[in-house]
């Protein structure tokens, strides 16, 4: 019989955009298990309500109105091997034009995602060792710009033990920089940010006397 499955695991990507038709300067990602009883087939209408419902505090920014925003859902499944049923479903949100980074959005993610982590079938966050956080920030920056993930650089690293995160900044070699975050939620390795910036090139011009 064709079927989609059950859902075994969900994939939430958040970004944040200064237009509608433009790149993403900023985005979240949150890949977690669900819950049996939430994954069987009755129950996924249901559970797919509850993870929109956490999502909507993103869309305020820091406004008292929600934002303009795009949304997709995506549903996979494969008839042969372990292969999960996922759910993925992305959100960008149109912040404006802004001067500087902002701490809302960040916030606005965190709770979140923890609300969704509250849902999830997940044991307790390991300490993420470096292998591991450079295969997800890697793997994390190139989902989220559609770059391959093997051609990006670690530039530097930092590891935050008390936090179970790690900072890491890779680029491309057109000049293009990630800055990631791994473990963002309470040291959870599958929350993770990612910052995207173009590397500008400054050239010093010198005139003739």
């Amino acid at each position: 019989m064709l079927t989609l499955g059950r859902v075994d695991r969900v994939r939430v990507q958040v970004g944040y955009r200064a237009r509608p038709d433009g790149p993403a300067h900023e985005q979240f990602l949150l890949d977690l298990p669900v819950p049996e009883a939430d994954g069987a087939r009755d129950g996924e209408a249901d559970y797919e309500s509850q993870v929109l419902a956490a999502l909507e505090p993103v869309l305020y920014d820091g406004t008292a109105a929600p934002r303009h925003y795009s949304l997709h859902q995506h549903r996979s499944h494969n008839s042969w091997g372990p292969s999960p049923g996922t759910l993925d479903i992305g959100l960008l949100v149109t912040t404006g034009t802004r001067t500087a980074d902002s701490d809302e959005s960040l916030d606005g993610v965190t709770r979140a995602f923890r609300d969704l982590l509250e849902l999830a079938d997940r044991s307790e966050p390991v300490p993420t060792t470096r292998d591991a956080a450079i295969l997800r920030a890697r793997t994390a920056a190139g989902t989220a710009y559609a770059v391959d993930p093997d051609t990006l650089s670690i530039s530097a690293e930092e590891h935050h033990q008390a936090e179970n995160s790690w900072s890491v900044r890779l680029h491309t070699s057109a000049g293009d920089e990630f800055d990631v975050v791994v473990g963002l939620v309470d040291g959870y390795a599958g929350s993770v940010r990612v910052r995207h910036e173009k590397r500008t090139e400054v050239f010093d011009s010198v005139g003739s006397e």
